[in-house]
């Protein structure tokens, strides 16, 4: 075949595939697939809250009580894990108040349900159940038949009691966490489109019914052509590498002006979009301090670790303009912020505000943390006074800026990875959080060496 034509074929092939998974063909598949979960979570499972898995299953639930965050990588096969870093304990009190939940996510890897929702997850419900009732693994781990294999099932049961020794150094902060006498045995279940059947439940079950829910259709991008537009399977995966900026949380916040949406073409959907960011943008920036108030972050992203420390998130792409006149409850805020710009007269001078050009879910600033941790300690400890550490999420960089505060008293003594391990579980507490990899290992590797 004429090499050009092959070309022309391959371009052709490019295009008709960015086409496919439009930001327009995106935002009505996933309409259609809220509408399957709201359709489902109203006529069969009314009393219990919808918890979307972050980040993809934000995209499908508009209100939460929270979210949780359970990785496919975990599920991956030949990769199956139990996370001490994403226990997400939150979920039991809500569990147990409700009499069960639902966790709602979706894929782009062709699969009926996820590996977070088929494996992930019936390996936490499986060690919780464990940690908790005493159960054996045999009698309660259990995956859907329709997705994973007999093989790949009898394979993740024989794991469970390497991941559980693996745990039990944190038993008693896991404990902690609930009354053992309220939780019942957790029990999976899936429900997906085109399921055969869905489990009713009275609520005098011997168990709360953990009820997993894959949002969206098993089809190959192209194959489906419906209503006008072209169905994207698990279309709210990795939205920042098509979303233009629209979050979930913005998405809903301006969802009427998505009504209209079927009959716009993607220029007039990507216009729609820039817009609904900037004037957000705009928004954030505009007013950032009110009668002197030195405060660039909203309250509700503000958490308490003692009378001391502080953590939470910063407001983005904000350029504040300190004056002597400013006050705050806050001796001290160390920000770690690339977009964060400080201005000040030259001739005046501030010891409040400590700005490091450090992001959030960045794997390079989570590694650059620990050369700067000496020099933020070094900070927090000339005052010891009431102190807020600030990052882009609430949830990573200061989150590894906190536990080595928590340890500025002990002269590093009887420190390991295991006790640092500890403070981060007793974070947990707190909020959910969801530092990096990388981030923690810059911590072992200042509070350890």
């Amino acid at each position: 075949m004429d090499p050009e034509l092959i070309n022309d074929l391959t371009e052709l092939n490019k295009l008709l595939h960015f086409e496919n998974i439009s930001i327009r063909n995106r935002l009505l598949s996933i309409e259609k697939d809220t509408q399957f979960i709201n359709k489902i979570h109203k006529n069969y499972y009314s009393n219990y809250p919808k918890i979307p898995n972050e980040r993809c299953g934000n995209w499908y639930v508009p209100e939460f009580p929270t979210t949780s965050y359970f990785k496919s990588t975990d599920g991956h096969t030949n990769n199956w894990s139990f996370s001490t870093k994403r226990l997400n304990l939150h979920l039991l009190r809500i569990i147990i108040e409700n009499n069960g939940i639902l966790i709602i996510d979706s894929t782009r890897r062709g699969k009926k349900i996820p590996d977070s929702l088929s494996k992930t997850i019936p390996i936490w419900i499986s060690i919780i159940n464990k940690i908790i009732n005493n159960s054996e693994f045999k009698d309660t781990f259990k995956t859907p038949k329709e997705t994973v294999s007999k093989y790949e099932n009898d394979r993740i049961l024989d794991k469970l009691p390497e991941f559980y020794s693996n745990i039990e150094e944190f038993l008693d902060l896991i404990k902690s966490k609930v009354n053992e006498q309220e939780l019942k045995l957790l029990k999976p279940f899936w429900i997906y489109p085109g399921c055969k059947e869905i489990p009713i439940f009275t609520g005098n079950e011997p168990f709360h019914p953990i009820i997993m829910i894959s949002a969206s259709e098993k089809f190959q991008d192209g194959e489906n052509k419906i209503n006008g537009f072209t169905y994207v399977q698990g279309a709210g995966d990795d939205h920042e590498l098509w979303s233009n900026g629209l979050s979930p949380k913005i998405y809903y916040q301006n969802i009427g002006k998505f009504n209209n949406l079927i009959n716009l073409n993607d220029n007039d959907v990507e216009k729609l979009i820039n817009e609904i960011v900037n004037d957000e943008i705009n928004k954030k920036s505009s007013i950032i301090s009110n009668n002197n108030l030195l405060q660039f972050w909203n309250n509700d992203d503000i958490y308490r670790v003692n009378d001391l420390l502080y953590f939470g998130k910063i407001n983005k792409n904000i350029e504040f303009t300190y004056d002597e006149t400013n006050y705050s409850e806050f001796s001290k805020i160390i920000i770690l912020d690339s977009s964060f710009n400080l201005l000040i007269n030259e001739n005046k001078k501030q010891d409040i505000i400590h700005i490091f050009k450090l992001d959030s879910n960045c794997k390079k600033s989570s590694k650059l943390l620990r050369f700067k941790l000496p020099e933020i300690i070094n900070i927090v400890k000339t005052s010891m006074d009431k102190t807020l550490i600030l990052c882009n999420n609430g949830e990573d960089l200061s989150i590894g800026v906190i536990i080595c505060c928590l340890n500025i008293n002990n002269n590093k003594l009887n420190l390991s990875k295991d006790s640092i391990r500890r403070d981060f579980i007793k974070l947990l507490d707190i909020r959910k959080l969801n530092p990096q990899r990388a981030t923690l290992n810059s911590v072992n590797s200042y509070l350890l060496s």
